[in-house]
């Protein structure tokens, strides 16, 4: 059973599928950011947040913490957390929540040592971001699968497997040396790209730049910033947008010195990124 279901959003209640220790399993892919969580925890559980595409902010505590594509982040449980000021950003996402409590049954059929292995080696990385592999969406896609057509006992037995194996590839990936800081091709891709958000950026003079063809560039820089380069390009413009539009109060005079070719399209890349039009987006900051 889903307990919310829309073209962008579903979410299931594993329970309802023998998950004894199951709470829920959710996936979203937005194409234009929504509200932001507020402050929510999971009692006696565990959440894991697989970001596939775009970006996803958490607050915990004071602390911030930026999920970009293909970015795993392990939630503790009873830890009150949310999005803080941030949207749910466009992109997508999937998430699990599991009770960490042996005595509340098994998880997934799996011996107690087993499960308590799996999710005490996620407990230890948990408020840390660690990288993922794409190829975890097959198996996150092949349970959002197996939970729309669970009426036969072949499908619950799937299910149980595909958490059993997304778990363990979570803990093989959460053990995995971490990402070197940033390449210098990207830090020169990042000079390049402030120091001419005044104008249109093309995505074949930042392939130029890094001595790569357009179409392995894209791939290139997907891997390493989680998203396509034009994305990154234009929320970088939307940032700088932010503190131009309560500089100059004129989003017409900002759209064209961040090289949109209208206050419309600006109005509109604006939105999607934040949630709120420049207009309303002055207001709120300046009441």
């Amino acid at each position: 059973m889903k307990d919310f279901d829309n073209q962008d959003r579903r979410v299931f209640n594993l329970k309802d599928f023998g998950i004894k220790r199951g709470l829920a399993f959710g996936h979203y892919r937005y194409k234009h950011v929504k509200p932001g969580l507020e402050n929510h925890q999971h009692m006696g559980a565990l959440e894991i947040c697989y970001c596939m595409k775009g970006q996803q902010h958490y607050k915990i505590g004071e602390q911030f913490y930026e999920l970009n594509g293909n970015d795993i982040f392990v939630v503790p449980p009873n830890t009150t957390h949310s999005t803080g000021e941030f949207p749910e950003d466009k992109g997508e996402l999937f998430w699990i929540q599991l009770l960490v409590d042996s005595s509340k049954g098994k998880l997934c059929n799996m011996p107690n040592n087993q499960s308590d292995f799996l999710l005490g080696a996620l407990l230890d990385k948990s408020q840390q971001i660690f990288m993922g592999s794409f190829q975890l969406k097959f198996i996150l896609e092949k349970l959002i699968g197996q939970l729309e057509n669970s009426n036969s006992l072949l499908s619950r037995i799937m299910v149980d497997q595909l958490i059993t194996q997304l778990l363990l590839e979570t803990v093989i990936l959460s053990n995995k040396p971490q990402q070197s800081p940033p390449s210098l091709k990207l830090d020169e891709l990042d000079r390049f790209i402030h120091k001419n958000l005044h104008r249109m950026i093309y995505v074949d003079e930042m392939a130029n730049l890094a001595g790569m063809s357009v179409g392995y560039f894209k791939f290139w820089f997907k891997s390493k910033s989680g998203m396509p380069p034009r994305e990154y390009v234009n929320r970088l413009k939307i940032e700088q947008a932010k503190i131009d539009l309560l500089a100059s109060g004129s989003v017409t005079e900002v759209a064209f010195g961040l090289g949109f070719g209208s206050s419309q399209y600006f109005a509109t890349t604006f939105k999607k990124f934040t949630g709120s039009t420049p207009r309303s987006y002055i207001s709120m900051q300046s009441g």
